[in-house]
């Protein structure tokens, strides 16, 4: 009996055991641990729903040294047209590997802090051709936007470099509350699920205050000038007011002197004397011949 029950508690320890290994695996799946790291799909937490063509092997594929390089670039900021915010990205891939590749597929990621972009609200658009075509995308299991699109799948040459170009929009209440986005790129190569690139980091849209505080100024500066200005152009009127009485002064003044001046000259001049003594010598004259007049008549 005794050696009965020391089989079966043996038994039960190995299962327990055996139980415990599994779920240590899965948790280091799920966490990021090595087997994560080695056979991870290009879109996270797709289920097995989403296939991109770079992520089949190729039978009979050359050998190839190193992978196929990504680079991440964009403009510095966001531009604004009215409810719409616009990001520009460039995704570069570069093979230097010895050897070409018949599917070559990226996906672009977006990643900004929780509950701010989402599938529902921000559009990934491949810009080739002079055409638009919207990407299909879905969210990883951070809070991040994934390109979960075949599209973005070409032949790369050994030495050749191919750029796509990408345009994420969303609104512009959105990017307001955007405090940084930041970009990459993953992708696949025939098989190879390994290729990353560099990350970016972008600004968001300027909060709407700083642009309507700029017109509220610029009525108040015309309003203050012409204020000044009818102050100025009333100032000259009390001095031309002022000046007129001026010259009427000075015109008055002159009269008086001319009136005494013929005054003076009619007064007591030498004119008034001549004449008193003309009338006298007149007097005397009648005299005498009405004196000689009374003589004869004796």
């Amino acid at each position: 009996m005794n050696t009965r029950r020391s089989v079966s508690s043996a038994a039960a320890a190995t299962k327990v055991a055996a139980t415990t290994a599994v779920l240590v695996l899965a948790a280091t799946a799920v966490a990021g641990g090595t087997a994560w790291a080695t056979d991870r799909p290009v879109v996270p937490c797709a289920d097995g729903a989403v296939k991109l063509p770079g992520e089949n092997a190729v039978e009979g594929a050359p050998a190839h040294t190193g992978t196929v390089s990504l680079q991440v670039g964009g403009d510095a900021a966001p531009t604004v047209a009215g409810d719409v915010a616009t990001y520009r990205l460039r995704i570069t891939e570069s093979n230097r590997t010895g050897a070409g590749y018949r599917h070559v597929t990226v996906v672009p990621v977006l990643f900004t802090q929780l509950g701010v972009m989402n599938t529902g609200n921000t559009k990934v658009t491949w810009v080739h051709g002079g055409t638009e075509t919207e990407l299909p995308t879905r969210m990883g299991c951070d809070p991040s936007i994934w390109g979960a699109s075949g599209a973005l799948d070409l032949a790369l040459a050994d030495g050749q470099t191919a750029t796509v170009e990408l345009k994420v929009t969303t609104s512009t209440e959105v990017a307001r509350k955007v405090k940084e986005l930041s970009v990459s790129a993953r992708g696949a190569a025939d098989g190879d699920r390994s290729l990353e690139s560099n990350l970016i980091t972008l600004p968001g849209v300027a909060p709407a205050t700083e642009p309507t505080a700029m017109p509220t100024k610029k009525p108040t500066e015309p309003t203050a000038t012409p204020t000044k200005a009818p102050a100025a152009s009333t100032t000259p009127t009390p001095t031309a007011a002022s000046a007129t009485p001026t010259p009427t002064a000075t015109a008055t003044t002159p009269a008086p002197a001319a009136a005494s001046a013929e005054l003076a000259s009619t007064g007591g001049g030498s004119n008034t004397g001549l004449l008193a003594a003309a009338a006298a010598l007149l007097i005397a004259a009648g005299g005498a011949v009405l004196y000689t007049l009374r003589r004869r008549a004796r």
